[in-house]
């Protein structure tokens, strides 16, 4: 009897270290997953954490060299564009240190003869010699030695500065302008005319010439087409570009009459701004009523030259 209490209160033992050895196991086994799971989450934190920190360091490592190819300025890395053109690098690097609305053009002569053309806008007074020099000074540094003439053109396309070779390289080595030098720019400036003139490409239609124009008035801009006339003592313009640029009552508005190939004809006389090439007048027109036909007269060049050359199809036109 005592030996079967003994065998059952060891037996009671055993299963209760058992249990409580099954409960242990099973709590166990129970947190390892979340452990595993938020290891791998703080092993993956730390992983980003290290690529965030070694892209940064790239960035600012690239940020830091990225230079080295090609210059650390605009004008660095114009001068090392490959596969451009003498005439290309001269341009570019003077559009970035200009103002953006002024006009740039290389001419070439005799291939290796570069000529700079800057030309003002419309709307601009002349700018001083001192101001021009130092728009040219990366120009000087990067491209001196192709270089060999800058002509500064005013607002009415008339050379008013010139810098010949001698003058481009006096002005690269010294910090200062002379006196001397400022007059020679520009007393020279005055002499040279030979791109004075504006090329006007025309349209030709049955050996009638066409030129691309701007019409301005209170009502707004419009660009049309215009027939050259040299027998039209007025310009003309159509009912509608008159309507769109303008508010007159055409009605009411000064008549005069022309004699025209179809016989005398009474038009509306308005006043508007018309631009060709760069120039720009403020002329009376006449407002053509009968059909879309505006015609460029003479009265728009008064004060003006030109050549019209039919071969190839375009006009010179300069201030006198």
């Amino acid at each position: 009897m005592k030996i079967t209490k003994k065998l059952s209160f060891i037996l009671f033992l055993a299963l209760l270290i058992w249990g409580i050895q099954a409960l242990y196991l099973l709590q166990r086994n129970t947190s390892t997953p979340k452990e595993i799971t938020s290891k791998a989450q703080r092993e993956r934190m730390r992983i980003v954490a290290d690529y965030k920190n070694k892209e940064r360091g790239l960035i600012k490592e690239y940020e830091r060299k990225k230079y080295q190819a090609t210059g650390k300025t605009v004008y660095d890395r114009i001068f090392n564009e490959p596969s451009q053109s003498i005439i290309e690098l001269i341009q570019k690097i003077t559009k970035e240190s200009i103002p953006n609305n002024w006009h740039v053009e290389v001419k070439v002569e005799e291939f290796t003869h570069f000529i700079l053309i800057i030309c003002l806008p419309h709307n601009a007074q002349r700018v001083p010699v001192t101001t021009i020099t130092s728009y040219l000074s990366p120009l000087l540094k990067y491209c001196s030695s192709y270089l060999t003439d800058v002509a500064v053109f005013d607002r009415t396309h008339k050379a008013y500065l010139f810098f010949d070779k001698d003058t481009l390289q006096n002005l690269k080595n010294a910090k200062t302008l002379t006196p001397k030098l400022i007059e020679s720019i520009t007393q020279q400036g005055k002499s040279f005319t030979r791109f004075n003139s504006v090329t006007l490409q025309c349209e030709n239609h049955e050996s009638h010439l066409f030129l691309p124009v701007e019409v301005g008035g209170y009502g707004g801009l419009v660009s049309c087409y215009m027939l050259f006339d040299t027998g039209a003592s007025i310009t003309t313009v159509s009912k509608d570009v008159a309507i769109r640029t303008g508010y007159e009552n055409l009605v009411t508005a000064p008549q005069k009459s022309f004699n025209t190939a179809n016989g005398w004809m009474s038009c509306p006389i308005v006043s508007r701004v018309v631009n060709i090439g760069g120039f720009r007048k403020e002329i009376e027109v006449a407002v053509n009523q009968n059909d879309e036909l505006s015609l460029l007269g003479m009265n728009y060049f008064k004060g003006m030259e030109y050549i019209v050359d039919f071969q190839n199809s375009c006009i010179y036109i300069w201030e006198k």
